[in-house]
């Protein structure tokens, strides 16, 4: 290997020295830049190449005399063939995976009957847990059932019926406020403007809407559109103070629906500003407002953090973006004896989508048959 070094006034000009003394098979190990000394009082760059000068011919000689291998020609129908066995190839380690995994997931059911097994697996993929599962499908034993879906349809009725429902809102001889609380994006101004329509319409109320979402911005421009197109009266309060004077002079009104800022359960700043807000309106009803959308972790936050506001009622929303709600059952199930559902929103068209909380509309959302 020869190895040389260079100097010149730029790297290009080194460059060209090392292509014409060494070719251009050499490599550049390292340059660097020389400072001005004198007698040349300027700049230069040092390089330093390399050339490989061991001996090619046995490596050439390998090249030229190495046999030449055809390349096989293949039909588009051996194509199709092998690309038809890769899929199966593919569909029976899938199928393997899956039996892997239902002995280790099911091994719990394994001793169940037949139809009570199956009818495990599904509440399982529904997002009911393991425990409740189990202990739910033991009671089911001794339940007479003709087939399977009969037996799906019994679970489905028992489990809407374990939870507490809250009657209707109706109009009463006093002026009723509600206060309406929970987390950003829970469609809480929506719902709001939806039972105030229905409210004016089915029970002939005069229903004025208050905002008093001092935090998220256009909050209040979201709900003065909405309660326009709706064609009910609403105002907007910029502080707890104005909000006080408000209600004092605001006349005489069936329904008093009043909206709040949204956040995050944890953000005790929120609680505190929401705490003040409800013992300024004195409610008649505290509704809270929750997507069951949300996750199991995140639907247990908004009932701890927004429980201590000490809702009166729970309004259910977005039924629309899911397929099961055995994702949230248990919590539901656990809370609705203190904070009973009341309304259940699945659209958001105004004002369909929302109806009464009840054990028939629930129903359509447990033990479903999802993927």
């Amino acid at each position: 290997m020869k190895i040389r070094k260079y100097r010149a006034r730029n790297f290009q000009e080194g460059k060209d020295k090392i292509i014409a003394e060494l070719g251009p098979e050499a490599i550049i190990l390292s340059t660097r830049v020389i400072p001005p000394s004198p007698p040349e009082m300027e700049e230069m760059v040092e390089l330093v190449a390399a050339l490989d000068t061991e001996d090619t011919k046995d490596e050439k000689y390998f090249k030229e005399t190495k046999p030449s291998i055809e390349k096989p020609e293949y039909t588009k129908s051996d194509l199709i063939e092998f690309s038809s066995s890769i899929y199966k190839e593919l569909v029976s380690l899938k199928n393997l995976i899956w039996n892997f995994y239902e002995k280790i997931n099911y091994t719990f059911i394994s001793h169940l009957p037949p139809d009570i097994a199956e009818l495990s697996k599904l509440m399982l993929k529904n997002g009911f847990s393991t425990d409740f599962t189990l202990s739910f499908v033991q009671s089911l034993k001794e339940n007479k059932y003709i087939d399977f879906e009969e037996l799906r349809q019994t679970a489905i009725q028992i489990l809407a019926d374990k939870i507490t429902y809250a009657s209707a809102i109706e109009k009463s001889n006093v002026q009723q406020i509600l206060i309406f609380i929970g987390p950003t994006g829970c469609g809480k101004t929506l719902n709001i403007i939806k039972l105030g329509v229905l409210f004016k319409i089915l029970l002939n109320a005069k229903v004025n809407v208050i905002s008093c979402d001092y935090r998220k911005i256009g909050g209040w421009e979201q709900l003065q559109i909405l309660s326009a197109v709706s064609n009910l009266p609403s105002f907007y309060c910029q502080s707890n103070a104005e909000l006080g004077e408000y209600l004092k002079n605001i006349g005489s009104y069936d329904f008093l629906l009043i909206d709040t800022s949204g956040g995050s359960p944890k953000d005790e700043s929120l609680i505190s500003e929401l705490e003040e807000l409800v013992g300024l309106a004195t409610p008649s009803k505290k509704i809270l407002v929750l997507s069951v959308a949300n996750d199991k972790m995140n639907f247990k936050e908004n009932l701890k953090g927004f429980g201590k506001l000490k809702p009166d009622y729970l309004l259910l929303t977005k039924f629309d973006e899911v397929d099961t709600i055995g994702h949230i059952y248990e919590p539901l199930l656990e809370i609705s004896s203190q904070i009973k559902p009341i309304y259940f929103s699945s659209s958001p068209d105004i004002p369909y989508g929302i109806e009464p909380g009840g054990s028939e509309f629930l129903k359509k959302f447990l033990i479903n048959y999802v993927e």
